[in-house]
């Protein structure tokens, strides 16, 4: 085999309400486009999930699946940087055992950390930064004969004690993406169990299917690619603009046309998933409509049942309300990021994209259209005060009071490599926790390290990180929704869970369902 592709989640976590789980369950959505890609040219490539696999067989061997396959290249998704940890152990232990097998990264913590993570790990062989289709292809022929590398569009990699980065010269356009199937399932060994399992970000230990569905509430969904790259410069975020420019050299955006993202919704209800989430939302050079409302229509057209959740930065138009509201799928809905209430906050961390009376007054149309929407906001944003969080909640009880058709999702933001906050902290006066990879490694080793509350920064004044998670857990749990009482019901259901009571009850019940 040419290429085998591993996707290698973050294993351990913990967060008190459910314990240990797994996360980035989600590989990155272009990666079945990349062995897509190579077959079409005439290469054989393979997708393995290890935590699928870990589940399959009980256990998780990497060395069994790297003799399986016996492929030639190894390439490993470090896109979100709480894969740093685990993808860089899987690295080690493949060289370890099968020392002549490249180790290629790729993704953006991948790419954004190229020149440190071959200095510092003589184990991993290569980095493809930014789009890797063309490069990909060039790397495995070179690799099957001169393994002369100067000309390799985009790629890292060392030349005796030197680590060489070539110019990034290669950008995928309209063309290509249309021309990638980002949705052959097939590609990835034991997809069946991806599906029904895996198809969310990410998974408790030691409970059932069921009880999983029950305290996630997720469905089986899987996000669709509308295009590549991002028109804002939001402050914590490490795909903006510049940030995609930084680590991948694209400047603007590039969408996919609709007739691809119409077969890609065909797939997925295909291969048994129930929900899609359309997650572009930056649109310099087409209106939303012109790329919406063919999607909507065709979907419609063809009776997919598939719900959509489309992640919208726009406020979306009354023509994009009317067609969203006769899709097929009943449960399907538009999510809408606000962030903050305050409208200066928006602005200092470029978040402003409409008024908070532009936004109330498209809810009232979402709520008269029977609309279902769903408002997400943010905590820990810099410049962010006692006063702001107060208001939030204060503007949050305003808004369940108003509208019935709504769902309300806080977060707690956690800075990204490569985001403006990480490389002008000044600028937001902060100081970062993490700004090199070795510390996003060493700290994503601790399994106890709680990435929900973790905001990856200090602030120069008040509120600081203790009180911001606080009111966080007081004001805006998605789980308990008890208020004050939110964090009591959190230890004791933290110490069922330790005692070994839910895993009981989820046995029981299991076997009197059976």
């Amino acid at each position: 085999m040419d290429v085998l592709f591993l996707h290698v989640p973050k294993f351990s976590n913990y967060y008190k309400p459910i314990g240990p789980y797994s996360f980035v369950l989600y590989p990155p959505m272009g990666l079945f486009g990349l062995a897509d890609y190579l077959i079409k040219n005439e290469r054989s490539a393979r997708i393995v999930h290890l935590a699928v696999e870990q589940a399959q067989s009980g256990r998780l061997d990497v060395r069994r699946i790297i003799e399986e396959h016996n492929p030639s290249i190894v390439g490993l998704d470090l896109h979100w940087h709480f894969q740093s940890y685990d993808v860089i152990e899987v690295a080690r232990k493949i060289k370890l055992h099968h020392p002549n097998v490249g180790i290629l990264l790729g993704g953006i913590t991948a790419s954004y950390f190229a020149e440190e993570i071959l200095t510092d790990y003589p184990f991993v062989d290569f980095v493809i930064r930014g789009d890797a289709e063309l490069p990909l292809l060039e790397l495995v022929r070179q690799f099957a004969s001169t393994q002369t590398y100067r000309e390799v569009p985009n790629l890292a990699y060392r030349e005796g004690s030197w680590t060489v980065l070539n110019p990034i010269t290669f950008v995928a356009d309209r063309a290509l993406l249309d021309r990638l199937c980002f949705t052959d399932f097939t590609l990835m060994k034991d997809y069946p169990r991806f599906v029904s399992g895996f198809s969310r970000h990410l998974r408790v230990r030691g409970i059932s299917e069921t009880l999983q569905n029950l305290i996630l509430g997720r469905q089986k969904g899987y996000p669709v690619v509308m295009g590549r790259g991002c028109q804002y410069e939001c402050s914590f975020c490490g795909g903006s603009n510049a940030a995609h420019g930084l680590h991948g050299g694209r400047r603007q955006v590039t969408l996919r046309s609709p007739e691809t993202v119409v077969s890609s919704l065909v797939d997925l209800e295909r291969f048994g998933f129930d929900a899609a989430d359309l997650v572009l939302d930056s649109f310099p050079a087409i209106e939303p409509d012109d790329l919406f409302l063919p999607v909507f229509e065709e979907v419609k057209r063809r009776g997919l049942a598939l719900n959509l959740e489309v992640d919208s930065t726009f406020l979306p138009s009354s023509r994009f309300i009317e067609s969203f509201r006769g899709l097929p799928g009943k449960k399907s809905f538009l999510t809408l990021s606000p962030h903050s209430q305050d409208e200066e906050l928006r602005r200092k961390n470029r978040l402003f994209r409409y008024s908070n009376q532009a936004l109330e007054d498209c809810l009232d149309e979402l709520e008269r259209q029977g609309v279902n929407f769903l408002l997400c906001f943010t905590c820990g944003l810099p410049f962010e005060t006692r006063e702001h969080l107060v208001e939030m909640a204060r503007y949050q009880r305003r808004l369940r009071k108003k509208y019935s058709r709504m769902r309300l999702k806080t977060s707690m933001i956690e800075i990204e490599p490569g985001s403006d906050m990480s490389r002008h902290p000044d600028r937001y006066e902060i100081e970062p926790k993490r700004t090199r990879f070795a510390e996003y490694y060493r700290y994503h080793s601790q399994p106890r390290q709680n990435h929900w509350l973790e905001m990856g920064y200090t602030r120069r004044n008040d509120p600081d990180h203790k009180e911001v998670e606080k009111f966080f857990c007081t004001h805006f749990c998605e789980r308990f929704k008890a208020g004050r009482a939110s964090p009591l019901i959190c230890s004791a259901v933290n110490t069922l869970g330790k005692t070994g009571l839910i895993q009981i009850l989820d046995a029981f019940f299991a076997g009197r369902k059976a």
